[in-house]
């Protein structure tokens, strides 16, 4: 279960960003869109690229981008982009000047046997496959779960990990992107866990542990046993074969969350009325079509001691939440946390190929996510919200969605937040931008776009011993539509715009999450 998503529909008004462009053709037409989410299985290792200017003399590590690359298998093709088999693209920059590109399927089990069969195998899936499954087809696919990790990585003590919104993970070679091994990390002590191996849910976020060398991580665990609840958990990953438990408690439904905030004291998880019907999940054989939206219902959310594990249970709005951005602690004692919002779930139909491959449908874009506040306080037990307001340089940046901030800041006080704004123009779906949100004065809000030019989320990293929040680069792979070529952008991120960019040896199909790892 794979699933992530950058727009969402929330109001019935357009979000629209003026914006100075060089020339060019037309922005009504969207040339090169359709390329980026097509097969790409070509393989590249360390590959060398020349960026047009001189790189920084302190870039020194590894950019891993997560996402498809292969969208059918013999006479099948999945119908929905989220499905399709994992691949990495990474670019490494030693610290001299220089720079190179690899790229490399993940040898996942599905892949491995669909390649022998020549036909998708069958495992569970976000959305369907055509041709469909025949009914001894749907009874393998319960039986394989889901396999493919082609959404996040993320590092553990030194060890990488491509992940998805399930308890596993596939571990591969940092600077090769050669696939080791799957693995599951150990399940923490408890005497209550009753999960059925490999169906615990989890988060494709891990979120670092405030002033230690762990990792936060939630787990949702289902009931499949007649008389017990479903379960919750906040645990502790110390390395992948430890874990701890924080907190575990029990919920009459199984809520699909993808994302959480961290504080030095909390862990705070908004469990949206987005629930999962096992039942219905195993009669279609896809994610999709066992997920239950109630938008009469109210969004609960969990805020957990790390300490205690005491489990605090607040209820807000009808909301939906895919992606956190960042959260901390007010002196006063309460909890702040900014979320790009969503009115319903129903926008992950975007990335159907009926809507990705027709141009018509993609125009039809009625609205945008919206950046919002939220300020918890326990001693009350209330919850407040506020909208930002946009800023004149970028009237679409609190439209953003795939967030990232300066990692130096998570857990504390901040000011900026980059993000992928689709629509910015309003013209539709293949109309893409990055954005600065500036959330502690909104004339700091910064865009860039250039038609015809489609970016994948963007990734900060610092300047070591940088004496501003934003005193770094900004990097994001990015496809030129008119010149069919794919490229990495490195952005400033100070005035949001390109300081350089590397053209790349094939065509880099749309990713969804990523990382910067140092090197030593």
């Amino acid at each position: 279960m794979a699933p992530t998503v950058l727009l969402f529909h929330l109001s019935l008004v357009l979000t629209v960003c003026e914006v100075t462009v060089s020339a060019a053709p037309s922005d009504d037409d969207d040339p090169g869109f359709e390329d980026i989410f097509q097969t790409n299985n070509k393989t590249y290792e360390n590959f060398p690229i020349q960026f047009q200017h001189p790189l920084p003399t302190w870039l020194r590590g590894i950019l891993v981008r997560n996402g498809p690359g292969q969208l059918e298998m013999g006479r099948r093709k999945y119908q929905s982009y989220f499905d399709g088999y994992a691949k990495l693209h990474s670019w490494t920059f030693p610290g001299n000047g220089s720079a190179f590109f690899s790229a490399k399927m993940i040898k996942s089990k599905s892949y491995l046997t669909s390649i022998e069969k020549c036909d998708i195998e069958p495992y569970m899936t976000l959305g369907v496959v055509s041709p469909s499954y025949t009914f001894m087809e749907k009874m393998q696919c319960i039986r394989n779960n889901v396999d493919d990790m082609n959404v996040n990585v993320f590092n553990y003590i030194n060890r990488t990990v491509a992940i998805s919104d399930l308890w596993f993970a596939y571990e591969f070679d940092l600077h090769t992107l050669d696939t080791i091994r799957p693995l599951i990390p150990p399940m923490p002590s408890s005497k209550n866990f009753y999960s059925v191996k490999g169906a615990t849910m989890s988060s494709a976020h891990p979120v670092p542990e405030y002033g230690t060398s762990s990792r936060i991580e939630f787990m949702t665990i289902p009931s499949f046993y007649p008389g017990t609840k479903h379960r919750m958990a906040v645990v502790r990953i110390t390395t992948l074969d430890s874990t701890e438990m924080v907190a575990e408690w029990e919920t009459d439904q199984l809520h699909y969350m993808h994302s959480f905030s961290v504080t030095p004291n909390y862990v705070i998880l908004f469990a949206a009325p987005y629930t999962i019907s096992i039942m219905k999940m195993m009669q279609t054989c896809s994610v999709e079509g066992g997920m239950v939206w109630d938008g009469n219902a109210n969004t609960t959310i969990y805020v957990v001691e790390i300490k205690t594990g005491r489990v605090h249970t607040l209820q807000t709005e009808t909301v939906f939440v895919i992606h956190h951005i960042n959260a901390f602690e007010t002196p006063d004692g309460k909890i702040v946390m900014d979320l790009p919002t969503q009115i319903n779930p129903f926008a992950f139909d975007y990335f159907d190929f009926s809507y990705l491959f027709n141009k018509t449908a993609r125009m039809d874009i009625l609205s945008t996510p919206v950046l919002k506040r939220y300020t918890i306080d326990l001693r009350t037990k209330t919850v407040s919200k506020t909208v930002f307001e946009n800023g004149p340089k970028a009237p679409c940046a609190g439209a953003l969605e795939m967030p990232v901030i300066n990692e130096n800041y998570r857990h504390i006080k901040y000011c900026y937040i980059y993000g992928q704004v689709i629509n910015y123009n309003g013209k539709g779906f293949s109309h893409f931008a990055l954005v600065k949100k500036d959330v502690c004065n909104n004339k700091g809000d910064l865009m860039y776009a250039v038609p015809h030019h489609y970016f994948t989320e963007p990734w900060f990293i610092p300047t070591p011993g940088g004496n501003s929040e934003d005193d770094g680069v900004l990097m994001t792979s990015a496809y030129d539509g008119d010149a069919k070529q794919s490229y990495l952008a490195i952005i400033d991120p100070k005035t949001m715009t390109l300081r350089s960019r590397a053209n790349l040896p094939t065509t880099v199909p749309f990713n969804f999450h990523g990382r910067f790892f140092d090197i030593n």
